[in-house]
């Protein structure tokens, strides 16, 4: 059986192997090489957010007014988006 079994696969004929065209090697080789660095900039607008999110409730403790709470609302927001940023 195995003589028939190979006689039969030497005789189907086998295409060149190629993994990828060289267009798609080159665009990869081309491409961001880190996808680490597309999270950075809402992580540090979460940072600005933990920084400024104290010193809005501090104002709205102590002042008072809409300017404190609007403030601390956009923190609180910058805070949530660097929370839920999946690229992080």
């Amino acid at each position: 059986m195995r003589p028939v079994l190979a006689q039969a696969m030497a005789r189907v004929q086998k295409g060149p192997v190629q993994t990828r065209p060289a267009a798609q090697a080159a665009r990869k080789a081309a491409g961001p090489g880190h996808r680490a660095e597309v999270g950075l900039g809402t992580t540090v607008l979460g940072v600005l957010g933990l920084v400024v999110l104290p010193v809005a409730l501090l104002g709205l403790l102590i002042w008072g007014g809409p300017v404190w709470a609007i403030l601390g609302g956009l923190a609180a927001l910058a805070v949530l988006v660097a929370y839920l940023d999946p690229f992080a």
